[in-house]
This record gives C-alpha cells, sequence and structure tokens, in this order.
C-alpha cells in the first residue's frame, strides 16, 4: 500500500497542462484548482516529475495504484534507484498507454531496459524519451531500432551512453524509427567512422536536430556532413567540444546540402 508520504510526494509533483506536454503549452495552476481538476476532469492531462527523490521497485509499483497515473502524459523519473526492474514494471503495464513523453536519465540502466521498452504493447503513443546517462549499448539499440511499439518517437537523448561506432551503424542502419525529429548523440564515443555510418543512412529525413558534441570530430567530419544528403530537413546541427577549424566552418556554412541549416554550434574561437 502507498504511503501517505509517497502519496504527497506525488500529489506535490504534478503539473497540469494546458494542451500538449510541451515547454510552450505547460502551466501550472494553484494547488486548489489542481486538486480540484484532478478529482473532477476525466480529460485534464499532466506532467509527473520525480527526479532524484531516491524512488525505488517498490515506489514504481505503488506510483502506478495512483488514481490518476492514466491521466500522465508527461513521466520525468531521472536519478533514481528503481533500476531495470523498476523500467519493466513501467512498461508491462496499461496504465500508461497514454504516455507521450517518458525520461529515464542518469538511472543507471542498461540494455535490459530499452529491451523492456521496447517490447511493450503499451508505449505505442511515445513520442519523446530521453536515456542520457546511463549504460546503454548494442543490444539496446538493436531493441529499439527493431520495436514497431516505439516507431513513432520524435525525440531520442542517448548522450553519455556507450554507443561508439557500431551502435551508430545500429541507428543507421534498417530501422522502425523513422520519424524522428531530434536526436541527441553527445559524448557517444561515435568517433568519425559512427558519423559516416549516420551520413549514409536514408533514417533521417525528418531530423530538424542532430547533437554530435564531445565525440572527438575533426575537420574531416565536416567533409562528411558537407557531402551527406542524409539530412535534407536539419535546422540545427551541435558540433559543441570537438575539433572543428574555422575553415571547416565556413565549410558548414556555404554546403549545398546543409543549407536547410540556421544554427551551426560550435566552439567560439577570439
Amino acid at each position: 500500500m502507498m504511503s501517505p508520504l509517497f502519496e504527497s510526494l506525488i500529489k506535490n509533483s504534478l503539473t497540469i497542462l494546458a494542451d500538449e506536454p510541451d515547454d510552450s503549452t505547460a502551466m501550472v495552476w494553484s494547488e486548489a484548482e489542481a486538486y480540484a481538476e484532478i478529482e473532477s476532469s476525466e480529460k485534464a492531462i499532466y506532467k509527473l516529475d520525480i527526479i532524484d527523490k531516491e524512488v525505488l521497485l517498490e515506489d514504481v509499483e505503488d506510483l502506478l495504484t495512483f488514481d490518476s497515473i492514466h491521466k500522465v502524459k508527461e513521466l520525468w523519473l531521472d536519478k533514481n534507484e528503481f533500476g531495470n526492474e523498476g523500467v519493466e514494471v513501467l512498461a508491462q503495464t496499461s496504465l500508461l498507454k497514454q504516455l507521450l513523453v517518458l525520461s529515464l536519465a542518469y538511472n543507471k540502466l542498461t540494455n535490459y531496459s530499452v529491451q523492456s521498452l521496447a517490447a511493450s504493447p503499451f508505449l505505442g503513443q511515445l513520442q519523446k524519451l530521453f536515456l542520457q546517462g546511463n549504460q546503454i549499448g548494442l543490444e539496446g539499440l538493436k531493441a529499439l531500432t527493431e520495436s514497431l511499439t516505439l516507431s513513432n518517437l520524435q525525440t531520442l537523448y542517448l548522450n553519455l551512453n556507450p554507443i561508439g561506432p557500431a551502435g551508430a551503424q545500429i541507428l543507421a542502419g534498417e530501422s522502425q524509427i523513422r520519424n524522428l525529429k531530434e536526436l541527441y548523440l553527445q559524448k557517444t564515443r561515435l568517433g568519425l567512422e559512427g558519423l559516416r555510418a549516420l551520413c549514409e543512412s536514408d533514417n533521417f529525413q525528418d531530423l530538424t536536430l542532430l547533437s554530435l558534441a564531445g565525440n572527438g570530430l575533426v575537420d574531416s567530419a565536416v567533409e562528411l556532413l558537407c557531402r551527406s544528403k542524409a539530412f535534407p530537413s536539419l535546422i540545427t546541427l551541435d558540433l559543441y567540444h570537438n575539433r572543428i577549424s574555422d575553415h571547416a566552418v565556413d565549410q558548414l556554412h556555404s554546403a549545398p546540402n546543409l543549407k536547410s541549416v540556421r544554427a551551426f554550434q560550435v566552439d567560439w574561437r577570439g
């Protein structure tokens, strides 16, 4: 049974979303209004933010007994202690079938967690998945790209996972995830060969943001990007914390294949 303390934490961590759950439409009402809405309206949708609250496996199980959990469309659970088993519990419940955003960053998760999410029959509406700062490798990426459940993903954060060139090849290969708008790969050890795989893929035609920060890239990476036709919709290209020269930056700005890009994010040189 859920403890009164944990129930209080949940209630105080709920935000009522005005419409679709994104930064531009979310708003917090007064506490009285929020509770009244929770009790009276089935149309209300919520963001639940329980980041860094020492949430354990048993707490995740208790969370699913909360009356309004089925109305949650954003669930933020970064920096907790429930591990792979907690993710498996989340993936197996139909109560989260309306979920659009799931954040599991910095939870010491492994491939098993991604495999659980990928196999879920209930997460088909998920649009944004945050997995940064975990230990997700090739098996997890393979499950991710093969998943019909996760095929509606539009935003994917994989920063600070041990992906490497082989992981990039998986992302670039045969995949069900072809509707991505934003892909974050900061500090994932891609290297030049990993980037080459991305640049030769047909999976990223709708991508508007690609982050490659901190991957040890040099000017030869810019040459790949300039020649590639893999990113025709790209608006933002993040190359912070790489070793890109001013001359290479000029190449980016003039590349015909990157003419849709409005923001090249590179390290400033004074």
